[in-house]
């Protein structure tokens, strides 16, 4: 009975767990993706000294947050915003309009990637 007891608990730390991580995670890339629409804008009125400043704080804070993913994500998807991100800022500086939109919805569906892989869902769990 001990034994049973102990196992539940420990399921239950694990699905509070997951739900936890889940939760920063989604709120993490609902802010990269939010931060990303409003540097997205930017570009497309070529404000290019807003969309800099806005991008370069992005880049900021995802250097924060990646320490705290690379323990739960993928490697290779943190990889893959990193290397996007690097691709962004140049174009940006390069004032390049379409290749900084295109880079810019890359970042947002790699975040949404990585939001979706992180979900509870049934194709996850198995």
């Amino acid at each position: 009975m001990r034994t049973l007891i102990i196992v539940i608990i420990i399921i239950l730390l694990i699905i509070v767990g997951w739900f936890f991580v889940y939760t920063v995670i989604e709120n993490n890339t609902n802010a990269f993706i939010h931060s990303l629409n409003i540097i997205a804008e930017n570009v497309e009125t070529k404000n290019w000294q807003d969309a800099s400043v806005n991008f370069i704080n992005v880049k900021e804070k995802w250097m924060k947050e990646r320490k705290f993913m690379t323990i739960f994500l993928d490697h290779h998807e943190v990889d893959n915003i990193d290397l996007a991100i690097a691709r962004t800022e140049k174009y940006i500086k390069g004032q390049d309009l379409a290749l900084s939109l295109a880079e810019i919805d890359v970042l947002k569906k790699l975040f949404s990637i990585v939001k979706e892989n992180e979900s509870v869902t049934l194709e996850n769990i198995l």
